[in-house]
């Protein structure tokens, strides 16, 4: 027998061995299970394993041992020709999708508008970049994004949004621990949205549509606010224009370097916040429909098109099961699939839930927003949709897939939704409306290009005017601190040796980072600590006193006989409170 021929045969059955056994292991009681894990360590004990977390294990098994029959096939059928052509053609299409990706010399004008927005975009959003830390903003940071291996394995809260806390560990790492650090990759985030929302809109109506989208997510107080927001919904809401923009292009090419960064993209915003399901589900729909109303030109045949739809929204699912997998082993699967935080409410309480949570959706949005605008953009994003055909050359509205895959996830899933996950949809309702305005236009016989180019230049000059307003106001904006903040200074101030602080909830998380940053971490009262006096941060507005703060977080009211008032810092108290004798 040819020695390659052995190899390929010898190769191939040892994978089936390995499936073999992968497989009786993931079939194996856990208590044999755990005795097999500890005999494999050198102390004889594998403490990622335990009952919670066993189902995990089994699945990596079943993986697999999938994935070695998978090779073993491939080598016994010697069928790896094919692998290397799919990966030859992957190249190709890596080098057609960016090879076009430099503006053409007609572009610059539209170009250089783009950048002016973005330079807009940063001033207006300047404003809260270096403002105090709000409670969740300082619990991620002290939480999760302190340490890379905690940001990656623990979800003992969903306000552990994956991805961006790993950026906010690098971003921190890098260049300190101050408030514009932490905030920065949410901020990059919503500068991105600006080109993002211009590139989908050129590419869904056209360029004019796409410049006023600009604006309007330029200026968008709520946007604005998401951005200097050490959060997750900014990046989502990127990723989001992003796998839309690669859907369209698919939709009308077949390049599979673009099917895969729809599902990069989507893994990336799964593994940022599950929420990533309403776009991603969205974007899904509108292709399948997309490809029932037309055969697209590209493929063979509409299967032939449903194929690579289906390969790559699985192999985003796959990668995304696979990012989360440190979360699942050491935190457990259950505080990723039935969080407290996120479960369904009650068939009973639906509808007051979603119309107390749609209505603050839409103050957030529309706070701080003239009047007149709403009413025109309410206006567009109704004209958007009757003139859809007139507008865009696609067949189905995005704004179809949209409310049909909304409206399934609601009644499915029956999240407690509030605001901050319908962030990503608002870049897209100011794209809709944008179209919608333009629209108008071209019914009035008006969508010339001068006319498109003067609704345009004249509210870039109002988003200009914005943005010289608050410019001389920034110094004296920067120099505003929280109530945390100051309480903290305060304490720093008249801190001595075996005095201790003591904070409770909502105040606690803020009070933890500033107390980090002004170096009076070790301040803190921890269980059992040694103290000559307690600074007891009291809270009225959540019904805190002294005693109940003492019972609450620090030693018991009996530790302290007296508590006196010293300062007020807004909502916080200052309290001194001495050691009972």
């Amino acid at each position: 027998m040819p020695l390659r021929k052995f190899l390929r045969i010898a190769f191939a059955f040892s994978c089936v061995i390995g499936g073999v056994l992968l497989i009786f292991l993931s079939f194996l009681p856990y208590r044999l299970l755990a005795v097999f894990a500890d005999s494999l360590m050198p102390d004889g004990k594998f403490e990622s394993l335990n009952a919670n977390n066993a189902i995990v294990f089994r699945v990596v098994f079943y993986s697999g041992a999938l994935t070695l029959f998978t090779l073993a096939a491939l080598t016994f059928l010697r069928r790896w020709d094919s692998i290397w052509n799919f990966l030859k053609q992957f190249w190709v299409d890596a080098c057609i999708f960016l090879r076009p990706l430099w503006p053409a010399r007609q572009e610059w004008l539209s170009l250089l508008a783009l950048i002016m927005a973005m330079g807009l975009a940063v001033v207006l959003r300047l404003e809260y970049i270096f403002s105090s830390l709000h409670h969740d903003e300082a619990y991620t940071y002290m939480a999760f994004a302190h340490s890379l291996r905690v940001a990656i394995t623990d979800y003992h809260l969903p306000n552990n949004h994956v991805f961006h806390s790993i950026l906010v560990y690098l971003s921190t790492q890098i260049i300190g621990g101050q408030p514009w650090a932490v905030r920065l990759p949410a901020f990059i985030a919503g500068i991105s949205l600006v080109p993002a929302v211009y590139v989908l809109g050129k590419r869904l109506y056209d360029r004019w549509v796409g410049l006023g989208a600009v604006l309007l997510v330029t200026m968008s107080p709520a946007l604005i606010g998401y951005s200097t927001n050490a959060r997750g919904y900014s990046l989502v809401a990127f990723f989001s224009l992003l796998i839309f923009t690669l859907g369209d292009k698919v939709r009308e090419e077949r390049n599979l370097f673009a099917w895969g960064l729809i599902s990069i993209f989507s893994a990336l915003g799964f593994y940022t916040v599950p929420v990533m399901m309403f776009p991603f589900g969205i974007l899904f729909v509108w292709l399948f429909l997309e490809n029932q109303l037309s055969i697209p030109k590209a493929y063979r045949s509409k299967w032939n098109f449903l194929l690579h739809w289906f390969i790559s929204g699985t192999a985003a699912a796959i990668l995304t099961l696979l990012l989360y997998l440190p979360v699942m082993i050491y935190s457990g699967p259950q505080k990723l699939f039935a969080n407290e935080f996120v479960a369904p409410a009650a068939w009973e309480d639906l509808f007051n839930v979603y119309s107390s949570r749609l209505g603050r959706t839409w103050s957030e949005w529309t706070n701080r927003v003239p009047g007149i605008l709403i009413l025109s953009l309410v206006i567009g994003l109704f004209l958007g949709l009757v003139f859809h055909k007139r507008l865009s050359s696609r067949r189905v509205p995005l704004q179809l897939a949209a409310l049909l895959w909304i409206i399934f996830l609601l009644i499915v899933q029956r999240p407690q939704a509030g605001s901050k996950v319908w962030v990503f949809l608002l870049p897209l309702a100011l794209l809709w409306a944008s179209a919608g305005i333009f629209g108008l236009l071209g019914l009035m016989k008006l969508k010339s290009i001068p006319f498109s180019a003067l609704a345009v230049g004249l509210v870039f000059i109002a988003v200009l005017g914005r943005a010289a307003l608050l410019l001389p106001q920034l110094p004296e904006l920067w120099s505003v601190r929280g109530d945390e903040e100051n309480a903290v200074s305060f304490v720093e101030s008249q801190l001595q040796a075996d005095d201790k602080l003591v904070v409770a909830p909502p105040d606690d998380a803020p009070v933890w980072y500033y107390a980090e940053l002004h170096g009076i971490y070790a301040a803190l009262y921890m269980p059992e600590s040694d103290f000559a006096r307690l600074f007891v941060l009291v809270n009225p507005d959540e019904g805190q006193t002294p005693a109940s703060v003492l019972e609450a977080r620090g030693p018991g009211q009996e530790s302290a006989t007296s508590c006196n008032l010293l300062e007020i810092f807004g909502k916080i108290q200052v309290f001194d409170c001495q050691e009972s004798p």
